[in-house]
Formats: structure tokens, C-alpha cells, sequence
């Protein structure tokens, strides 16, 4: 009787675990995977954004708006010590500069918050990871 009840609350206690596992099976670093969003200059001036980013164990490395028209990363940074991201990129004379804060680091679905320079135009930015 004892060992079927050990057996049950190892049991209870396996399948949260596991559970747990499954959900967060797939975050790796902090930065890897798909980011929507939108960028603009003003509350009324948006744009879409997505962003993809991946880590090799040693690099950030990803893409503004993958695709066809998809614009690698020529620097991308994350300071651990406070959770700030930097990426920069280049394409068609257009230098992009992209500086946030990760917020809900612990959360499946964080977000970036910060600003965004693209050419001569500089705005703000929210990025979420799906």
C-alpha cells in the first residue's frame, strides 16, 4: 500500500513537471524565434514588423521582415546584465538601428520596447515573440 502510494505521488508530481517541460520546450535563449510588432513615428504612423532571430551558442544572428525582401542583421547584441537588446542592419542604402529593453523575460510571449531609427526616421518600437 505504501509503494502505490509513492508510486501515485511521484506520479503527481511527474506529470506537472513534464507538463512544464513540453511548454517551454522550444524558448532556448532569450532572443530565438519569430517577433511581430509594429514601429512608427507617432501613434497614427505604424508599420509592421517582423523579425527573426536565432542562436547558434555563441551569436545572435536574424533578419528584418524575413522573405524575399528579408534584411540579415550586420550586429546584434544582448547585454545580459540588464536584458537590452541591439541590432543593427543595412539594405538598399537604408541603415537600421534597433535598441529595447526585453520585458516579461520570463513569459513565453515577452516583448522588446524600445526605439527604432531607420534611415532618417526614428520612432519607437514593440516587438512580441510568438
Amino acid at each position: 500500500m505504501i509503494r502505490l502510494l509513492l508510486l501515485l505521488v511521484c506520479f503527481a508530481i511527474a506529470v506537472p513537471a513534464s507538463a512544464q517541460v513540453a511548454l517551454n520546450d522550444g524558448q532556448g535563449h532569450p532572443l530565438k524565434g519569430v517577433w511581430l510588432g509594429e514601429w512608427g513615428t507617432s501613434r497614427t504612423n505604424r508599420n509592421p514588423v517582423v523579425i527573426e532571430m536565432d542562436w547558434d551558442g555563441k551569436a545572435v544572428s536574424g533578419t528584418l521582415n524575413p522573405g524575399p525582401d528579408a534584411v540579415p542583421f550586420t550586429k546584434a547584441e544582448l547585454n545580459h546584465n540588464n536584458w537590452t537588446v541591439h541590432l543593427e542592419a543595412q539594405s538598399k542604402g537604408v541603415r537600421y538601428v534597433i535598441d529595447g529593453k526585453i520585458q516579461n523575460l520570463g513569459s513565453v510571449n515577452r516583448s522588446i520596447v524600445g526605439t527604432w531609427v531607420q534611415g532618417n526616421q526614428k520612432g519607437d518600437f514593440k516587438i512580441t515573440r510568438h
